[in-house]
């Protein structure tokens, strides 16, 4: 496998990684997706639709508006990059009880807006617990899924098929901390690439993450802002 990164892409004030990754174009994108060039497939991964709903169906905070928001700006990548496929690598939504009418309508529309392109599920932890909607009109996919030099998983396990292809997976929120020249920090969500596999940010805005450690010869690609960066591990 071939990590080598090729070089960065700068369009419309965004700076995008552009890397070689199991011999094809990939391209990770500050919307936290990822497109692949050949297939003209953008990838994304832990979007938790309706997370906001459900903590506020058990008296938490959250914000509203998320989904509505997570949404626009993966139509927008969708479209900016002329995608034919979208591959969602597991927990596209949250818990059943954030699935309200409303919730479900605001995916009902995006679907619609985008009804040539095929959307594939990689079901995770979470879609399995809850019941996505037929109206979405997903193709879903239990366990792993074979393409071409590409694994789609919604998490990575090492097993005899990883032999097979280069696994894409999300499930753990990568994510890691940046410390300045003072004593100050920042932690930034991040693309993971391995030998073996790679983990996708999660992509939707209210969804945390986990610090991870990369070792030294991992590659580490960081999202600030309108910003995909490669940085020394």
């Amino acid at each position: 496998m071939s990590e080598e990164e090729k070089e960065e892409e700068k369009e419309e004030g965004e700076i995008r990684a552009q890397i070689s990754m199991a011999g094809q174009d990939v391209i990770l994108l500050p919307q936290k997706a990822m497109y692949l060039v050949e297939s003209e497939t953008l990838v994304v991964a832990d979007v938790h639709v309706g997370k906001g709903a459900s903590f506020r169906s058990r008296r938490y905070f959250a914000p509203d508006g998320v989904t509505c928001r997570d949404l626009a700006i993966l139509s927008t990548a969708l479209i900016g990059h002329g995608a034919r496929r979208l591959m969602i690598l597991g927990d596209l939504v949250h818990a059943q009880d954030g699935l309200t009418a409303a919730e479900t309508a605001l995916f009902d529309d995006f679907r619609q807006k985008h009804a040539n392109i095929d959307m594939v599920l990689v079901l995770g932890n979470h879609d399995r617990k809850a019941k996505v909607p037929a109206s979405w009109q997903l193709m879903q996919v239990r366990g792993d899924m074979h393409e071409g030099p590409f694994i789609f998983a919604h998490e990575y396990v090492v097993s005899a098929d990883t032999k097979s292809g280069y696994v894409l997976s999300g499930h753990i929120h990568p994510s890691v901390v940046l410390h300045g020249k003072g004593k100050q920090s920042e932690r930034l969500p991040c693309f993971w690439v391995r030998r073996k596999y790679a983990v996708l940010p999660s992509f939707g805005v209210f969804t945390g993450s986990f610090t991870i450690r990369p070792s030294q010869l991992d590659k580490i690609y960081v999202v600030a802002q309108d910003a995909v960066i490669e940085i020394e591990t």
